[in-house]
């Protein structure tokens, strides 16, 4: 499971993207009484607050204390540290289950054991994530070409199930068809180097090495910005799985 230092989570709760309003409005209507969600991995809290205007309780976990220390408050958000397979909720708790861009991380055995446990019969199990970004032409290659090759040894192998949008992952479950939804920021290029900065496989290369590759790749990517003054819209590719447990 992938754990945050103080630093990592303040730029993770400034620089990852809100997640599609839309989603949380079709969540709401799978559903006949949305009252009680949990968001495992949470985070920040980037889905927890937004998932708090439909339901009516959303308890919160993260494996990482740093990562609930820098979570965004909210009077119907109950935050804990706790990791996804094993925690001290009651049994068939849930109407909901939420993972936002972590499944990836968990010891999925544990978690499907867990989530059967916590969840209403019946209820519902949704994930998503999202798994590059794109700019346009000459700043995509400007990223791909300054940036990647200095990870391409960093990555972990979890991000691959990501980058597949998880097809290799064996749900316990049938998968019910979801609608697409689109993830888009207007970002700044210095929001987007930030961004680059919280990927595992930065992360992993700052801590052994430094962010000379940062520093390096950043006039790069400025150079290639068609206004680098203002922002962009920058996409990224998102996926939804969701099923039930009957």
């Amino acid at each position: 499971m992938r754990t945050f230092d103080g630093q990592s989570s303040t730029y993770y709760s400034r620089t990852r993207p809100l997640y599609p309003a839309e989603l949380y409005y079709w969540l709401s209507q799978q559903v006949a009484s949305p009252s009680v969600v949990w968001d495992c991995a949470c985070g920040t809290g980037q889905a927890s607050v937004d998932l708090a205007a439909y339901f009516d309780r959303v308890e919160a976990s993260d494996i990482s204390e740093s990562q609930i220390t820098a979570a965004t408050p909210h009077r119907k958000v109950n935050y804990q540290v706790c990791p996804a397979e094993k925690t001290n909720y009651p049994d068939h708790y849930f109407d909901v289950v939420c993972v936002a861009h972590a499944l990836h991380w968990f010891d999925l055995e544990a978690f499907w054991t867990e989530l059967k446990r916590v969840l209403k019969p019946g209820g519902m199990f949704v994930c998503w994530g999202y798994n590059w970004l794109q700019v346009g032409e000459a700043e995509d290659k400007a990223i791909a070409e300054s940036v990647l090759p200095h990870l391409a040894t960093y990555w972990p192998p979890q991000s691959r199930l990501l980058w597949n949008q998880y097809r290799d992952i064996q749900f316990p479950f049938a998968l019910m068809d979801v609608p697409e939804f689109e993830l888009n920021c207007h970002w700044t290029v210095t929001q987007t180097l930030d961004f680059i900065r919280t990927w595992s496989a930065s992360q992993l290369r700052i801590q052994e090495q430094g962010e000379d590759f940062l520093v390096n790749a950043s006039p790069i990517i400025r150079d290639a910005w068609s206004e680098p003054s203002k922002k962009q819209e920058v996409r990224l590719p998102f996926f939804v799985k969701a099923g039930r447990f009957t």
